[in-house]
């Protein structure tokens, strides 16, 4: 069947050969259905031929493997309930109250389609780590396109499961509170599932900051706690990113997890101290894409009379203001201060598209300094991080605020507009 399964894709009229060689169907290539102007038509015996050759060759590469094998065949207990039919639909009304917990069954034995929004298939903290690649908002229409094989390898796909697919649009025309819905709830299992402090990494290609930070925002409110992310590069640069730039990514983050036995509780603590004037100097920097010192001095003045700790501030002001102005980085091309150590997870009371612009800013100059080229991937994966915890307007993205302060020249960088590369505020 697997050979069977990799020939369908060459032996259809949807398939045609490439300038350099090679070939792919339609539903690879463009994320849809298309005949091809001219179909390639290849021998269909020797394509299967060849198919399953390959699946011969990688099971003899494996054969002297005793790490795949031992981990493959790797007994399990208490983690899947005991069930027979592999297929969902066909298993919505078996009883799983009986728990597979007496028989040592192994990995390989239990493959499975299931609904990630409810696993009851597998046992509460069973799991010791979650690597989640979802679908990608409306980018690609999996059940969709996976009708011709779906028909050829005679698999149910009914109405109820395209009602659960967790995409954007599709044949349903689904929409973007659908999908963000049926992944919270795919992240209230994932959290269910496993074990106390062990891992989650969730992969993430999208450029919307907004699903970013429902992503993150649903999964903390959950109970995870919020990690880290990282970026992971391509190696190449695929075609539907060269057909479309702009609304496709070259490149993911992967969001890490963790579910621990204690999730952290944040407390704001109002009480006058150092840290929150620190912080005041640091809102106004990042609302202002900089300031001066007497900017950042009429911020805290007025922090500390709405707070009402102006008597206790004068006392000590002397004293306070050397030991902010040593945490400051300054500018002496624009005479502007600013941080370097900025959390962009603390700054949620700042307007989205305020922060969105500083931190481009911010990386596009620094790109200047080191002699960098900035592209607009580069910048998304970058910035889409820092942008947790805001209200994000309907229409404000990372082009449209790069397009207010930078220009992109024929290769695709990116430079900021003016002569000091620095804008003023959206105030």
């Amino acid at each position: 069947m697997l050979g069977f399964y990799n020939t369908l894709k060459c032996v259809n009229l949807t398939f045609h050969k490439s300038s350099g060689g090679g070939g792919d169907a339609s539903a690879f290539r463009y994320y849809r259905y298309r005949l091809a102007p001219k179909p390639t038509f290849l021998n269909i015996a020797e394509v299967y031929k060849d198919k399953i050759k390959r699946v011969l060759k990688g099971k003899k590469e494996l054969e002297n493997s005793p790490v795949f094998y031992n981990s493959y065949f790797f007994p399990i207990q208490r983690v899947i309930k005991d069930f027979k039919n592999q297929m969902l639909t066909k298993r919505e009304k078996e009883d799983f109250s009986k728990v597979d917990s007496m028989l040592n069954k192994s990995n390989g034995e239990k493959i499975f389609q299931a609904d990630a929004t409810n696993l009851r298939e597998i046992e509460s903290e069973s799991i010791d780590f979650i690597y989640t690649d979802p679908p990608y908002g409306a980018k690609i229409p999996y059940l969709d396109l996976s009708t011709m094989w779906n028909v050829w390898l005679d698999l149910p796909v009914d109405l109820s499961l395209r009602e659960r697919e967790c995409i954007e649009k599709g044949s349903l025309e689904k929409s973007s509170e659908q999908y963000q819905e049926l992944m919270t709830k795919s992240l209230k299992e994932m959290y269910r599932v496993l074990k106390y402090n062990r891992w989650l990494a969730f992969v993430f290609q999208h450029q919307d900051p907004k699903l970013w930070q429902t992503i993150v925002e649903s999964a903390k409110n959950i109970g995870f706690e919020y990690v880290g992310t990282m970026r992971q590069s391509n190696g190449q640069m695929t075609f539907k990113k060269r057909q479309k730039p702009f609304s496709v990514l070259s490149g993911q983050l992967i969001i890490y997890f963790k579910k621990v036995d204690n999730p952290i509780t944040r407390i704001k603590n109002i009480a006058f101290d150092l840290h929150i004037l620190i912080e005041c100097a640091k809102n106004e920097i990042m609302k202002n894409n900089g300031a001066t010192m007497e900017e950042i001095h009429d911020a805290i003045m007025i922090k500390a009379m709405d707070e009402g700790f102006l008597d206790e501030l004068s006392e000590k002001f002397s004293l306070i203001m050397p030991i902010i102005e040593q945490r400051l980085d300054f500018d002496r091309e624009t005479k502007k201060y600013h941080f370097s150590d900025i959390d962009p997870h603390k700054h949620f009371q700042i307007p989205l598209e305020v922060r969105a612009h500083y931190f481009i800013t911010s990386f596009l100059n620094h790109c200047k300094k080191i002699g960098r080229r900035a592209f607009f991937d580069d910048i998304c994966l970058e910035v889409i991080p820092k942008l947790s915890n805001g209200v994000t307007p309907d229409n404000k993205y990372i082009k449209d605020v790069l397009e207010e302060i930078a220009i992109c020249d024929s290769n695709g960088e990116w430079k900021l507009k003016g002569k000091s590369g620095t804008q003023g505020s959206l105030f």
